[in-house]
């Protein structure tokens, strides 16, 4: 276990590092956004391409949040688990090899 943490003290260790499958489903839900993204700020101007372009930061900025949320929540039921395993269980089953 503290060979864990001393990776994750040195910065060897990085959740976020990852790239995906070209061809994949993501890669290719992520060019449409960038390509009609793209497209729409070639069409708007002015107040409009204002506006979308704060949408679009907006929501970049709530996937930031809602990842850094999910990790931090998937963490913690993780370290229950844990807890949990460690507890002496409370069933009205015993093990026949006691």
């Amino acid at each position: 276990m503290a060979r864990v943490l001393e990776e994750l003290y040195y910065g060897n260790i990085d959740p976020n590092a990852k790239s995906f499958q070209p061809g994949s489903s993501f890669q290719k839900a992520m060019q449409t956004v960038s390509d009609n993204e793209e497209k729409l700020l070639l069409l708007l101007m002015g107040k409009e391409k204002d506006l979308f372009i704060d949408l679009i930061n907006a929501q970049s900025e709530i996937l930031g949040i809602t990842s850094l949320e999910t990790f931090i929540e998937g963490f913690r039921l993780g370290a229950r688990f844990g807890i949990e395993m460690t507890e002496k269980p409370d069933s009205c089953f015993v093990d026949i090899c006691e």
